[in-house]
């Protein structure tokens, strides 16, 4: 046998164990294989119960077919390189029979968490909305906000951001106006599924993708801190992963985005919809700067 053919009886074996065992039986498998892709200290047995339970009862899930199901396994791989758990820090949406793994918030903290320079002292993260009021500074990166309307409507958003201070004093703020969030649904698989976070619920997305942004920041800054396999991960989101190598290597199933390609020539045209009135009472009058929040 080559290598080829000895890597297909072992994706052969993943998913004859998965159909026969339990699908909880064939990441356990997957996962001690490649144990020295995680992170130190990891969790596995907890990585391995998540993921079986949260797959388990996803009846769109395990109806996948075999392709489907085999990337799935690997998706759960790539996010225990970062030690992410599925349900709690990452979903996974079917979208043209394949699994998009999305990355939540609370996965993208445990990633800044392993590559942070010194401890964390300060973050927030939040959503500025259309009423609210708002400063930013790109030079200083001094962001104000004073939040005065409530909203769970994406076309209300305007921006977002995140800010986080370490212990050595360092801090970094991430500032991304509704023209960058846009950009990024557009572009995601998953942007119109039905399982999407972005249409049930677009403004928690929103958080995420701005997240997302600072612990790349911190990546490129801290690298040296990451080991390769983690590096991989980091720079893998909402994507449908076709396999994961021994050495951490992720290979997107590009196939996925095929059905994007009207939506990329779109974005070649300027956008002639206006916003629409947002009518939303005002709420909290109280100002909060960044230096307040802990």
């Amino acid at each position: 046998m080559n290598k080829e053919d000895i890597k297909n009886q072992e994706n052969n074996d993943l998913i004859r164990i998965a159909d026969q065992n339990g699908v909880e039986t064939a990441i356990e498998r997957l996962i001690n294989k490649n144990a020295s892709l995680l992170p130190k200290d990891v969790a596995t047995q907890r990585i391995v119960n998540s993921a079986g339970f949260y797959i388990s009862h996803r009846k769109d899930l395990m109806d996948l077919g075999r392709d489907g199901k085999l990337d799935m396994l690997y998706g759960v791989l790539k996010e225990a390189m970062v030690g992410c758990e599925a349900g709690t820090d990452f979903d996974i949406i079917p979208f043209k029979g394949k699994p998009v793994i999305s990355r939540k918030k609370e996965g993208w903290y445990k990633i800044i968490d392993l590559i942070k320079p010194a401890e964390i002292i300060r973050f927030t993260n939040n959503v500025i909305f259309r009423g609210d009021e708002y400063s930013f500074n790109p030079v200083t990166e001094e962001l104000t906000h004073i939040p005065k309307v409530t909203s769970d409507r994406y076309d209300d958003i305007v921006g977002a951001y995140a800010y986080i201070k370490f212990e050595n004093g360092f801090e970094k703020t991430i500032f991304m106006t509704k023209k960058d969030l846009d950009a990024i649904k557009r572009v995601s698989p998953s942007a119109n599924s039905t399982y999407s976070p972005w249409v049930s619920m677009p403004v928690k997305m929103v958080k995420t993708k701005v997240v997302k942004e600072l612990a790349k920041e911190l990546n490129i800054l801290f690298g040296g801190r990451v080991n390769h396999a983690l590096s991989q991960a980091v720079e893998s989101d909402e994507i449908s992963v076709k396999e994961v190598d021994v050495n951490g290597n992720i290979e997107n199933d590009k196939g996925i985005y095929d059905t994007n390609s009207d939506e990329k020539e779109s974005e070649k045209e300027p956008e002639q919809e206006q916003p629409k009135e947002n009518k939303v009472s005002e709420n909290s009058q109280v100002e909060i700067t960044l230096d307040d929040v802990k």
